[in-house]
């Protein structure tokens, strides 16, 4: 079965700066590749055995965590964006 592409960045606007949001430790990363196969908006990926998340998740990362959620070893912080920042869901 082929995937049809969508751009899931048509579905939410963005409000305020949301900062940093996702924090990855590469020492505490075992390169499981949980995170690269969890995320909907495919902003992780595996190099040398490490996962390492896209430089434009803050635009492109709709703030579900998880990847955070799935990390076994905790190499991933997540915190979700101060109150009035972040995703704005308008369709759902």
């Amino acid at each position: 079965m082929v995937r049809e592409e969508f751009d899931l960045r048509k579905l939410v606007k963005r409000g305020g700066e949301t900062g940093e949001f996702i924090r990855h430790n590469k020492a505490l990363c075992t390169g499981c590749g949980r995170c690269v196969k969890i995320c909907p908006m495919e902003l992780w990926e595996l190099k040398k055995s490490k996962a390492f998340i896209s430089p434009e998740y803050v635009e492109k990362c709709v703030e579900c965590g998880s990847c955070w959620l799935v990390c076994e070893s905790n190499a991933i912080e997540f915190s979700y964006p101060k109150g009035g920042t972040g995703v704005v869901w308008e369709y759902g």
